[in-house]
């Protein structure tokens, strides 16, 4: 029997190719790549300059989010408005220096509004301010060279600081610029009539009062004028109308308690500056006056000793208060405390030398006369009156300091103690 070995089995088919066919697609992509990528590389310059921007970019955007991750949170400021309607609301009320401290932060931020600086600044100088109101009027006027009115304040502001030179040019450009601008007659009025010029200052009030006889500086200067002419009743009444245009003007109301205290209306006086204390309880010029009549008109000593005491503690650098007080505790014995109020007049920078002269006595007598040879030679050196000057000799001789007078004829006043306005100076009066 024979086994048949099968044949081992060999496919049949196509025979097999060098270079397949079936990946042609690829070396066809290859192919193209390269060329791009040559032409890219030839064209390199081209393509640098939006791919640097682009990067750039995106490194800019990543560096400020990093900043603002890491920056504070900001705080809100307030608005320059905000600070106006403050300054409008205290002034309402008669508040002025909360006023006139809200009109400053209102100035900083609107540096070009002619009306804030204008108010700013006669705020200031009705309120023992001149200096800082000329600051203020200057910055009206670069706000605005050709604003009539900031010239007109400018002119006001010098005046009160009794620089007529400069005021005058200030308030006949003013003029120029508005020949009918009542309110800068009005201060034309009021400086004329404080130079002695009397015929002209009364023109200047006429021509304003018949311009704008609503306008409360021009009522108020009509009735300044009056006054300096002798004709009470007629200023009184234009005071009158000036303080019901605007009621919280203090320092027309402190006219027209001058003139009612001139006139021995002191019912009137004292009713007057009660009605500013209420509108206004931080007003040491009210109190200052309402103390001086209190005790020199009405004999009322206990309630003009509050009055002055209010007036130290609302403005502790008051010179007339402080004088006053201390005058008050001399005349009571009470010499340390006395001692203390007048030196705190002199540091605030009372020229009266009747000031130096009390306080050396109070020093005299709570045996301290190291500190009362200072102030009593200050105060010779201030002294005006032989009266005065005596008296502050024999002070001194009580410390053992002998001193040679040299008189001169200048009247000072009196020096009786708490004689009428004996302790209150011009520059110690400031309305607030």
């Amino acid at each position: 029997m024979y086994l048949k070995t099968p044949k081992r089995y060999t496919p049949k088919g196509r025979k097999r190719r060098l270079i397949s066919l079936r990946w042609w697609w690829l070396y066809l992509l290859t192919l193209i790549v390269v060329v791009i990528g040559a032409g890219i590389w030839d064209q390199r310059e081209m393509f640098r300059e939006p791919i640097e921007r682009a990067l750039m970019a995106q490194i800019q955007e990543l560096e400020d989010r990093a900043a603002t991750a890491q920056a504070p949170t900001p705080t809100a400021t307030d608005s320059p408005v905000n600070y106006l309607n403050a300054a409008a609301a205290a002034y309402q009320r008669g508040a002025l220096d909360e006023a006139i401290d809200n009109f400053l932060l209102a100035a900083d931020g609107m540096p070009n509004d002619v009306a804030i600086h204008y108010e700013l600044a006669h705020l200031l100088t009705t309120n023992g301010r001149a200096e800082e109101g000329v600051r203020a009027a200057e910055k009206a006027i670069n706000a605005d060279p050709y604003s009539p009115e900031a010239w007109a304040i400018r002119g006001m502001a010098y005046e009160w600081l009794g620089e007529f030179e400069l005021a005058l040019p200030s308030l006949y450009r003013a003029l120029e610029l508005d020949a009918e601008n009542a309110t800068a007659y009005a201060f034309l009025a009021e400086t004329f009539i404080d130079m002695g010029k009397l015929e002209q200052a009364w023109e200047a009030a006429e021509t304003a009062l018949e311009l704008d006889p609503a306008n409360f500086n021009v009522q108020r200067n009509y009735g300044y004028v009056a006054e300096f002419s002798g004709m009470y009743e007629e200023a009184m009444q234009a005071y009158e109308r000036a303080l019901q245009l605007e009621p919280s003007r203090a320092y027309i109301a402190f006219n027209l308690v001058d003139l009612y205290r001139r006139q021995g209306q002191y019912d009137r006086a004292v009713s007057l500056l009660r009605n500013v204390i209420d509108r206004n309880p931080e007003s040491a010029g009210a109190y200052a006056r309402l103390a001086n009549i209190l005790l020199a008109d009405l004999g009322e000593r206990e309630q003009a000793r509050d009055a002055a005491e209010r007036c130290t503690a609302i403005a502790p650098n008051n010179i007339a208060c402080l004088a006053f007080l201390g005058t008050l505790q001399l005349t009571d014995g009470e010499y340390n405390l006395c001692a203390r109020s007048l030196d705190r007049a002199i540091e605030a920078g009372s020229t009266n030398a009747l000031h130096y002269y009390y306080a050396g006595t109070c020093h005299i007598v709570i045996d301290d006369c190291a500190r009362a040879r200072d102030i009593l030679l200050r105060g010779l050196e201030l002294a005006r009156t032989v009266e005065t000057q005596e008296d502050i000799r024999d002070a001194l001789a009580q410390c053992q300091v002998i001193v040679t007078l040299v008189p001169t004829p200048t009247p000072e006043g009196s020096t009786g103690l708490l004689d009428d306005d004996s302790i209150l100076t011009p520059e110690a009066e400031t309305v607030e």
